[in-house]
């Protein structure tokens, strides 16, 4: 692998808008995870529910299905992220991953203020990234990984 191949072959956020939450504002924090340049490529769909106790949400979610866009955006979210949360997913990296997925939780509303932070919780932005199909093995995820901007072996 080097620096020019394709690691990532999609993106996908997603996050709940709740009653009580301004959807546009939601979209303003998933926006902010990413690159300006690379707004356009985002293909936008929403999803209406009802909640437990008749309450109205909405699933935002976000798609990048251009392979160059959807690295850009992954290289843009490891470039943004602070040293403690890097360290954070290298060690607990066999439960973020499965065959060819690293899915990560940001905090949204660090992301509407454009910081972009992990989040264990309910109020998340979810982000799924998917890897070229030929990124399997350990050692090729965690090397495309260091690529991508996560340089795991100064971090462990």
């Amino acid at each position: 692998m080097n620096k020019k191949e394709k690691i990532v072959s999609a993106l996908f956020l997603e996050s709940f808008c709740h009653a009580t939450e301004d959807c546009e504002k939601v979209k303003k924090a998933m926006y902010n995870l990413l690159p300006v340049d690379i707004w356009e490529k985002v293909e936008i769909s929403e999803v209406p529910l009802e909640g437990h106790y008749k309450n109205p949400i909405v699933i935002i979610r976000f798609e990048i299905r251009d392979k160059n866009s959807a690295q850009k955006a992954v290289e843009h979210i490891f470039s943004e992220l602070d040293e403690i949360d890097k360290k954070i997913i290298v060690d607990s990296l066999d439960l973020r991953m499965d065959s060819s997925n690293l899915y990560l939780r940001f905090d949204k509303q660090q992301a509407y203020l454009g910081k972009i932070r992990l989040l264990q919780g309910d109020d998340v932005i979810k982000a799924k990234i998917s890897l070229m199909p030929h990124i399997r093995r350990k050692h090729s995820i965690e090397y495309a990984l260091e690529i991508l901007g996560l340089k795991l072996r100064q971090l462990m």
